[in-house]
């Protein structure tokens, strides 16, 4: 890294300079945004391409790089590309399939689970997964040209409420995704929330290290250190959304060793998708590459049935056939929980 920072010039892990204009902003920036221009990219037909979906398509060029020319099945692709099929009416699939609008707090957190509670700081996210859960959740905006501008969340405030609340132990940040914030917001974030008396862990999920490998820099990464010479309390954990292994290129493979070398405990976490992973050989390779870089596959989601996803449904029968195949395949540390989220269960749902 060209803006190295060394250790022994800092005085606590979040005295971090940060960079005016680093090299991820940029790559995010020019995120090809309009599906005409990716089919030209690809070289393939737009005949069944949404072209002006409600909910915009992003795609970084570390990603986009990944996807296979002239294939219009791509794996990579299907989670991307705006297809006709989002307008699709399904009764079962709804805008907020886990109940969460209107349980947001003004300060952006989500009490779900005993014991933890969920801060969404935003709605930007690295890329957008055409079966995201919260693509049709109202969320404080970041303006996604503009991501340094503010998080519109507030960790003063977050921090006295979860000083008011013995009862949670770990804090979880999602979004959007929380990479997407500058390194001074997650260093005044997670400065507040280690400083809360009874939380031992800060859970982090993001795609981030997948799609934009170079958001990994080596400030961030000081940031989220595990290191007991850096003076944080609270144990940091990193989990990672990966879908298929053709997303775990060798830069990607870069930025996972350089987490792992943080001291950070990194999980995975995977939604099963019609025609991307729904298949033996692909979730198999998957998890075991996650485990040869050093992440603990966690769970492999059912998908959330939000409105504009039904054609990535596979059926939990399915599912747990492949879960059962794995079981055979793969030591058993290496098959994630098949979990779905039911709003007001307590916690996950594990599917047998």
């Amino acid at each position: 890294m060209n803006n190295r920072i060394k250790q022994n010039n800092l005085k606590t892990p979040f005295d971090i300079v940060e960079n005016c204009s680093p090299l991820w902003k940029k790559i995010f920036a020019e995120a090809v945004r309009d599906p005409a221009e990716l089919c030209r990219r690809l070289e393939i037909s737009n005949e069944h391409v949404d072209l002006n979906s409600n909910f915009p398509m992003l795609v970084p060029e570390p990603f986009l790089q990944r996807i296979k020319p002239k294939d219009p099945l791509d794996p990579l692709l299907l989670q991307v590309l705006p297809r006709k099929e989002e307008s699709a009416v399904n009764r079962d699939f709804t805008t907020d399939p886990l109940g969460e609008n209107g349980h947001l707090s003004p300060e952006g957190t989500l009490s779900k689970y005993h014991g933890r509670s969920l801060i969404v700081t935003g709605k930007a996210c690295s890329i957008h997964c055409r079966f995201c859960f919260r693509r049709h959740l109202p969320l404080p905006e970041i303006e996604e040209n503009n991501i340094s501008s503010g998080s519109g969340i507030h960790p003063e405030i977050i921090a006295v409420r979860f000083k008011a609340d013995p009862t949670i132990h770990e804090v979880i940040l999602s979004g959007g995704d929380p990479l997407m914030l500058s390194d001074r917001q997650l260093q005044d974030l997670i400065f507040h929330l280690d400083q809360v008396p009874g939380v031992r862990r800060i859970r982090i999920h993001t795609r981030m290290p997948i799609i934009i490998p170079q958001r990994l820099t080596e400030d961030l990464l000081s940031l989220l250190s595990n290191h007991k010479r850096y003076g944080k309390r609270a144990k940091m954990i990193v989990v990672l959304h990966v879908n298929h292994p053709n997303e775990l290129d060798s830069g990607v493979s870069r930025s996972i060793e350089e987490l792992m070398d943080s001291g950070c405990i990194l999980l995975s976490q995977t939604v099963l998708l019609r025609q991307v992973n729904d298949s033996l050989p692909v979730l198999a390779e998957l998890f075991e590459r996650l485990i040869d870089l050093g992440v603990m596959p966690y769970y492999l989601h059912q998908l959330d049935r939000v409105a504009g996803a039904a054609h990535f449904e596979v059926s939990p029968e399915e599912g747990c056939d492949l879960i059962t195949k794995l079981r055979r395949l793969l030591p058993g540390y290496a098959v994630p929980r098949y979990v779905r989220e039911i709003p007001g269960e307590p916690g996950k749902v594990v599917l047998k």
